[in-house]
């Protein structure tokens, strides 16, 4: 025999002896854990809309997983700052990400973006949707769709969102494209202030996630003209779909989802999905439903669906309207 021969099959033994190693490694890793809790970063301000979702799912996934699931909120850049960490943070279901449709909006309207939620995200679930309404204050002249269209042909209508970029954004300059709703828009940095302002008056209007808006509706302080979506939402049966009020049919919602870092080992994911599957019960659907959200589980193709088709969508609105954050 050789010596080219026996060095080669020794290199070969070398390699398989490695790869049976660290696939056991791997399966060691899958079956401790998790051993200690989990972080998941939510990556926007404690207290806001994100939280409303987002800590009682937690509390569920951690029952599920049988450690604490500890929400890590890490505001910056529109969501971007936490995001981005999760990406750079180690695959080992330790760092998990709890996000939202910015995960289509910001590389759409921000080339420089640092993250690529298509590559350095691996999906586990969607996790939940909610309906975005347009209201305005009780004495606001514009007692409906009709109405309003007519009474913006006179002079634009300011509109409330909780940011430039944000899905709010970009669906009123989508529905002024394609109706002839004249709006001019006012970034808020969140969208609790933009609620405010719609209620004291210095907007005409404001774009906002049903949760954020429906306590107000209920007590007078603001009147629903649409919602967005196929169907009235849950806490707002009143409140016409835009189709209903004689608007264009825009089938839009923000939605929520939970990500791991890209490269997570097969048998640890498994554990996440399966425990999310868990976590997203009917006591957790019903609690959350009365606060405006629609728990919805998925199968992981599904969020990279949506991502992907969303991306499409929102560059294209984007480039339309010239709407750039560079």
């Amino acid at each position: 025999m050789s010596r080219t021969l026996c060095i080669s099959r020794r290199r070969a033994v070398v390699g398989i002896g490695a790869s049976l190693l660290a696939g056991a490694a791997v399966h060691a890793q899958a079956q401790a854990y998790p051993a200690r809790p989990i972080s998941m970063v939510v990556p926007f301000p404690p207290g806001g809309g994100f939280d409303t979702i987002a800590r009682p799912f937690a509390e569920k996934l951690g029952r599920a997983l049988g450690q604490p699931v500890v929400v890590d909120n890490r505001p910056g850049s529109g969501g971007n700052m936490g995001t981005d960490a999760v990406a750079r943070a180690a695959a080992d279901g330790y760092t998990l990400l709890f996000a939202n449709d910015f995960l289509a909006t910001n590389p759409s309207v921000n080339k420089n973006v640092r993250y690529d939620p298509l590559k350095d995200f691996v999906p586990v679930s969607m996790i939940g949707t909610t309906q975005v309404v347009i209201a305005v204050r009780p004495d606001f002249p514009a007692k409906n769709f009709a109405e309003l269209l007519a009474l913006s042909q006179k002079q634009a209508l300011s509109y409330g969102t909780p940011g430039a970029g944000t899905s709010p954004h970009l669906v009123g300059e989508y529905l002024s494209s394609v109706s002839p709703l004249k709006t001019l828009h006012v970034p808020y940095k969140g969208t609790a202030p933009s609620v405010n302002d719609a209620i004291g008056g210095q907007i005409d209007m404001v774009f906002a996630t049903t949760p954020s808006v429906a306590g107000h509706l209920a007590a007078g302080k603001l009147r629903g003209i649409a919602v967005f979506g196929e169907k009235r939402a849950r806490q707002l049966p009143d409140v016409p779909t835009l189709k209903e009020a004689g608007g264009p049919s825009v089938n839009y919602e923000v939605w929520y989802c939970l990500m791991a870092p890209a490269g997570l080992p097969a048998p640890v994911l498994a554990k996440v999905r399966d425990a999310t599957r868990t976590a997203l019960d009917a006591e957790l659907s019903e609690r959350l439903g009365r606060l405006g959200y629609e728990v919805q589980a998925s199968a992981p193709a599904q969020v990279t669906e949506v991502i992907t088709r969303d991306l499409a969508r929102w560059r294209n609105v984007a480039d339309r309207a010239h709407i750039s954050l560079d």
